[in-house]
Parts: structure tokens; sequence; C-alpha cells
């Protein structure tokens, strides 16, 4: 059942936002070519020079608002199928909340990363044309997987590292889902209330990031170097400064059991569809 409800999800998503990356892939070529005539061109084409920084705006304005659609359009769908008219169908079918709940979230978050890789393809096609410049980029990369928590690029760190990423994905989608949800809690302007949902989490969520940053740095005053090459030597990372995977994951985890259960919560026993 649960893959009958991802195909569903996917034949029900996949037209505008293939199209939507489509746009991402046709501005690409766009601004690549415009680039590359500019290069040929030379400095004093003062009109070339205009049409290709308003072709470069275009670009990374359609960029945006490519990502920024992605998300709202995920976001109207996991309302509508979910609490709108289309929910009174999905929830007489015999289905398990439980899948209903994964298919949602295993699409969304598909095609958030399918996304993110187009936007991050899109920008090293059009920038790295030399090897000098894709160079400096995988560097760039190396060095912010090294300061994300090792001394040493590893197997395991890139793997537990894009498991942190898949991870904070998966909280992302689950936190939306649980505030529209929560905002099913009231007999009128729900949307609102679910947004008023989305800001108080938001806030909570940076108080505890502050509360643990401030704990970390009283515990490393108290213990000084000792913690420091404690963690070092048992692990080869620690928890402290707060950037290293381990710290993602471990919040990305306890967000999607939050959330999670949140939303199995206020879709089995707190269902309104009024």
């Amino acid at each position: 059942m649960l893959g009958k409800l991802m195909k569903y999800e996917w034949k029900a998503t996949w037209k505008l936002l293939v199209l939507a990356n489509g746009l991402t892939l046709l501005m690409t070529i766009i601004a690549w070519g415009m680039v590359r005539i500019l290069e040929q061109s030379g400095s004093d084409f003062r009109m070339m020079d205009f049409m290709a920084v308003m072709v470069l705006f275009t670009y990374v304005a359609s960029m945006f608002a490519v990502s920024i659609g992605t998300g709202i359009f995920l976001i109207h769908r996991f309302y509508t199928s979910t609490y709108g008219d289309q929910g009174y169908l999905l929830h007489t079918l015999p289905v398990d909340t439980h899948h209903i709940i994964i298919a949602k979230l295993l699409v969304s978050a598909a095609w958030e990363l399918i996304n993110i890789l187009s936007i991050y393809l899109s920008v090293i096609f059009l920038f790295a044309s030399t090897k000098e410049v894709f160079e400096s980029m995988m560097r760039g990369m190396k060095d912010a997987i090294e300061y994300l928590g090792a001394e040493k690029i590893t197997a395991f760190t890139v793997i537990m590292t894009l498991l942190a990423f898949v991870f904070s994905l998966f909280a992302k989608v689950l936190k939306v889902g649980a505030c529209i949800s929560l905002g099913q809690l009231a007999p009128n302007h729900k949307l609102l209330l679910s947004f008023g949902w989305y800001a108080g989490i938001y806030v909570i969520e940076q108080i505890l990031q502050v509360v643990y940053f401030a704990v970390v740095i009283a515990f490393e005053r108290q213990l000084g170097d000792r913690a420091v090459d404690y963690f070092s030597h048992y692990g080869g990372m620690s928890l402290f400064g707060g950037n290293r995977w381990e710290t993602s994951l471990i919040g990305a985890i306890i967000s999607c059991v939050i959330f999670y259960l949140l939303t199995w919560y206020m879709m089995s026993r707190k269902l309104n569809l009024d």
C-alpha cells in the first residue's frame, strides 16, 4: 500500500515540478551561452555587457523562484490532499496513517533533493567551465567537509555528513506537516494558526540551540583541553563547536521523531476536516 500511495503522490506532483526543474535547465543553458559570448566579445561591447548582467540576474532570480515555488507547491499539496477536499477521500481509504505520512515525506523530500541537486549542478556547469575553477570548487568542498568535523576526509565522514543532510531534509518536511496538522485544531483560520505554530516552533528551536551552545561553552571552560582531548581520542571528533555531523544528525533525528509523532497523532486522533 505504501508503494501505491507513493506512486499516486508522485503522479500528482511530477508535471509541475518537472517543468520547474526544466526552467532551471533552460536558464542554465541561456546563461552559459551568454557568458561564453561575453568572453569572446571583449569588454568594450557595452550592450553585450548589459545583456549579460540582465541574463545572469534573471538566472539567479529563476533559481530562487524555482526553489521557493517548489516548497510552496509541496506545502499546498500536503494541505489540500490531507486536510482539504481531497482529504475526505484519502482518510476514507483503508490505509494506515503511518503509510500516508511516510509516502508524503519520501516524495516531498525526493523533490526537494532533486531541486537542490539541479540548482547545484546548474551552478557548477555555469561557473566551472575551466579546469582551474572546477578544482577551486572541489577544494572549497573539501575544506567545508573538513570544517564539519574531520581533520582528514574519509568515506565514513562523507557518508555520515550526507546522512545528516538527508535527515535534516526529512526534519524540514516533517516540521511543515506537523505545523499544518496542528493548525487543524483551530475552528477557523487554520492556515493562519499553522503559520503561528511554525513561527513558535522556530523560536523554540533557536532558544534550544542557544542553550546548547551555552552549555557546550560552559563545559569546555570547565574541563578545558581535557574534554576536547577525550572526545578527539574516542571517536576522532567531538560535539564541541556545534558544527560536527554528529550534532546535526542527532538533532535532525530527534526533530524527525517529534514532528512525525505530532503529525501522526493529529492525523489519527484529532482529525478535523470541517
